[in-house]
């Protein structure tokens, strides 16, 4: 607990976006390319342990087909459970598991354990973000740039994830057409 809040008082606001942001990306198998909507389903899952792809549709309004692929991915990465539910061997049980759990509790920290708060956090970004499918790691872009005001490209790249420097440079194009960002 008082580990907790010293965390979060020792952060600026950017700075606790950058770190939900980076316990996220932990919790989805350290993949940065993740969409914030997959991010959106595994805080969901957690919320409602047990709950069924009807359940997350019905409360996140995702389509049963992007839904499928989603409920997909996190199985093949481990992130979730499957398990028969007792009353109709149809339904699938879905619960958090392994380093997705550890993950996301970690994010929760910031979000004062509440699953409500980091949903907000998850659908602001998407607001903000403007794209069809924006990643994990274009809301870490966005919060380095909040975090730190006028940082060079440079500074945004090394605080970012080690991934390919291509498709670091693509993420931050593609921000700067669309007028998320600016370039200096």
């Amino acid at each position: 607990m008082v580990t907790n809040l010293a965390k979060r008082a020792m952060t600026t606001k950017g700075q606790k976006a950058c770190l939900v942001i980076d316990h996220l990306v932990e919790a989805l198998a350290g993949d940065p390319s993740s969409s914030l909507r997959r991010a959106l389903i595994l805080v969901d899952i957690d919320q409602y342990p047990g709950t069924t792809q009807t359940g997350i549709m019905e409360r996140l309004h995702i389509h049963k087909s992007a839904l499928n692929r989603e409920i997909e991915w996190l199985f093949n990465y481990g992130c979730i459970m499957l398990s028969d539910a007792k009353r109709d061997g149809r339904l699938k049980k879905i619960e958090l598991c392994g380093y997705s759990k550890t993950g996301l509790k970690a994010a929760l920290d910031y979000c004062d354990g509440e699953h409500e708060n980091m949903k907000a956090f998850i659908k602001q970004m998407i607001q903000t973000l403007k794209q069809e499918k924006p990643t994990l790691r274009d809301a870490r872009i966005i919060s380095t740039l909040y975090d730190k005001k006028d940082a060079t490209k440079q500074e945004v790249i090394d605080s970012l994830y080690n991934g390919p420097s291509s498709t670091v440079n693509r993420a931050i194009n593609k921000l700067v057409e669309e007028g998320v960002i600016e370039d200096a």
